[in-house]
């Protein structure tokens, strides 16, 4: 052991995996262990690569040891630019700036390449680095391993749900359209916090035989819950029960949405489930979905952001790696979606859901490109007004969609609707009425051609697939209790019912 501590030098590799260790293990209630899997083995090989390169002029232990030099200093320098930038105190975000930081770690960094180049006993020195990078990233993994242990999930999510998957007798089962539009508000929303009248862009529907409700509702303000509510049909009450009011673990969340009773329902039916990664990841499990688009070089979208504005809090690898991907991701769902090929010899459903118009914000209204900064760093004026400009595209490049949809394929049903409104302005400790208007109120559309049918005047997330189903599989599900549940960002599984009384009161105040 102690000859291969002093003549191998595997240290670069070890270090090569604690940035995304570091965050992974911050965020490891959101993200996903196979999510890491992919960044990782791509850390690996870019550290490998460069090693290659730089033993050719540095040597082989002292190449290893520059390597390991770089990488203990770009973890911990993207750590402490984050935290001094969360600072309420002025100095220390100061601080935490690249011109300063970066500088004090530059200097830092070339002061000790300085010590490395004139190191005489390389074989001691690298068999130090290989402890702690041993020490090191045991320490992590067995603090994961910890977390796990103290935090057991079960995932079998199908004993939740009390939902049937009734195989329908209905012989002409319609291809289906469904488009999620992430954090798009409600009309009445969009009426109170941006003086914006979304009827034009309804009337336009209605010519295109869309039915709309007079109000809509999500039951949860965020996607985290609101999604896996709406894929299944059903409430998440028993969430507080499986995990606790003090979990912030979203495992199961992301279980229960992947292998969602929807796609289950269209896949006993014969359909054959297209989705697409448009900017919030894909929806569906291998064992649902057929096949999954625009899904080149995807790792997990909260692990990427949190990667790029932590460890390279440059503005032009945070456009690149950020706002470009989105833009390519988005561009290729549109694209294919419009040229889309639907199957000859079975059923489609096509599921999208859409990061319009949340943020980042990359579109104005003509959808020229746009690169505003990161939310947390605009103004709330600004961020409304990009919002808005996201928006008001969103809302042509629907129409486009649409047109393409029912010109080479007017049978299909068409499902538009979002999950929750827009939160930038919403007191989610101390909410009004007019939060929770900005929180649930959200937009439904529904195109069901040839059916002759009567649809609630307000429509909630939860019921929507259930509307669908027994318009068109001659399903019989019960429409569930008009319910709306809060809770805080800390408190994700921490419920409080919400009295409906909200909306008159909203109406009335405003």
């Amino acid at each position: 052991i102690l000859f291969m501590l002093n003549r191998y030098e595997f240290h670069p590799f070890l270090f090569s995996l604690l940035p995304i260790l570091f965050l992974y293990q911050f965020n490891i209630h959101e993200i996903r262990a196979d999510h890491i899997i992919v960044p990782l083995f791509t850390s690996l090989g870019i550290v490998l690569v460069s090693w290659l390169i730089l033993r050719f002029f540095a040597g082989k232990l002292k190449s290893g040891l520059f390597l390991s030099w770089f990488l203990i200093l770009f973890a911990v320098h993207g750590n402490i630019h984050i935290v001094l930038l969360n600072q309420q105190n002025e100095i220390l975000q100061l601080l935490g700036r690249n011109i300063i930081l970066g500088s004090i770690f530059l200097g830092i960094f070339i002061t000790g390449i300085i010590y490395i180049q004139k190191i005489k006993s390389l074989p001691d020195t690298t068999s130090v680095a290989n402890v702690m990078g041993i020490t090191i990233v045991g320490f992590l993994s067995v603090s994961m391993l910890v977390y796990f242990i103290e935090n057991p999930v079960d995932l079998t999510a199908a004993e939740y749900f009390n939902i049937p998957i009734i195989l329908s007798d209905v012989e002409n089962k319609p291809d289906v359209y469904v488009f999620i539009l992430d954090e798009y508000a409600g009309k009445e929303q969009l009426r109170f916090d941006f003086k914006f009248d979304l009827n034009p862009f309804e009337n336009e529907l209605s010519k295109r035989g869309f039915f709309i409700p007079e109000k809509s509702y999500s039951n949860y303000p965020n996607t985290a819950n609101s999604e896996p509510s709406f894929m299944n049909m059903q409430y998440l009450d028993f969430l507080t029960d499986e995990l606790g009011p003090d979990s912030k673990d979203l495992r199961l969340n992301h279980k229960i949405k992947d292998s969602n009773n929807v796609m289950k329902i269209f896949k006993k039916n014969g359909y054959k489930i297209t989705n697409f990664y448009a900017g919030m990841g894909a929806t569906g499990d291998s064992l649902l979905v057929d096949k999954q688009n625009c899904n080149y070089g995807t790792i997990n979208d909260d692990l990427r952001k949190n990667f790029v504005n932590t460890y390279v809090p440059v503005s032009y690898f945070n456009e690149y790696f950020l706002l470009t991907h989105q833009w390519e991701k988005l561009d290729c769902t549109i694209n294919t979606i419009l040229n889309f090929e639907n199957d000859l010899e079975r059923p489609d459903y096509v599921h999208a859901h859409l990061k319009l118009p949340h943020a980042p914000y990359i579109f104005d209204q003509n959808g020229e490109r746009v690169n505003y900064p990161h939310p947390e760093d605009m103004e709330k004026s600004l961020e409304k007004v990009a919002y808005l400009d996201q928006l008001i595209f969103t809302n042509k490049k629907m129409l486009e969609l649409i047109d393409s949809i029912q010109q080479r394929s007017p049978e299909s049903v068409i499902m538009v609707f979002s999950d929750h409104g827009f939160r930038s302005e919403i007191n989610f400790e101390n909410p009004t009425n007019i939060d929770y208007v900005r929180g649930f109120n959200t937009i439904t559309y529904l195109y069901f051609p040839d059916k002759e049918i009567t649809l609630p005047s307000e429509i909630i997330a939860v019921n929507i697939y259930r509307i669908f189903f027994n318009e068109y599989f001659d399903a019989n599900y019960e429409l569930l209790e008009d319910k709306h549940f809060w809770y805080v960002k800390d408190r994700p599984f921490d419920f409080t019912l919400v009295n409906n009384n909200f909306k008159q009161e909203f109406f009335s105040e405003t």
